[in-house]
């Protein structure tokens, strides 16, 4: 599973070993889905994403990313097209020491607001760290990508999903003004304009 990947890489880290775990995730997004993994419709809740049984615990998420000042907060129902998890949550911070506080503060408010009905998976601790630029929360039902705008651009997480079939939640009753605005990457063949194939996705 996809969390097997990140998990077997033995915990968070920074550097090469951070990128190896970076490199796995888009591997796995990118595999054709089997016909072992292809999501059962009739399991598939119906009405919009805000009316979905996750969909408080997405608000916590959204609401204390944005308290710690994250930048274009996402959130996506991907149930409909995948089977690895129900939602993905996108959202950028511009400093090693702002990303880790948005992911230590999505960890105390779920904890605060739900107990243990959502933990980490695999070591309870989150995969990658401030200094890769990518720091990946995976409650298993919702897995939370904390990232530098310039990784965010060249995986473009947001965008594959979107691409897939995904079902983008309104955040509006939770984000501050000016927020959580989506981030959408021009892409000029299938790269991101701006940004090279060549370059280091994490902190320069």
């Amino acid at each position: 599973t996809y969390t097997d990947l990140c998990m077997s890489k033995q915990g968070p880290g920074g550097g090469r070993q951070s990128k190896k775990i970076v490199d796995d995730m888009m591997d796995f997004m990118n595999e054709p889905v089997s016909s072992n993994e292809s999501v059962d419709q009739s399991f598939v809740p119906d009405g919009p994403p805000t009316d979905d049984d996750l969909a408080p615990f997405i608000r916590t998420i959204a609401k204390a990313a944005d308290m710690r000042k994250a930048d274009n907060i996402v959130a996506m129902r991907i149930s409909k097209v995948t089977t690895v998890a129900n939602f993905v949550v996108v959202c950028s911070g511009n400093s090693r020491p702002q990303n880790q506080a948005i992911a230590g503060a999505i960890q105390d408010d779920v904890l605060e607001a739900f107990g243990n009905e959502h933990d980490l998976l695999g070591n309870g601790v989150p995969e990658g760290t401030a200094d890769s630029g990518w720091i990946l929360l995976d409650f298993g039902d919702v897995m939370v990508h904390v990232m530098t705008p310039k990784s965010r651009l060249f995986y473009d997480i947001e965008g594959q999903w979107r691409e897939k079939g995904g079902e983008y939640m309104n955040l509006d009753d939770v984000l501050l003004p000016n927020s959580g605005a989506s981030l959408e990457a021009p892409k000029v063949g299938g790269a991101m304009t701006g940004i090279s194939e060549e370059d280091d996705p994490f902190w320069s």
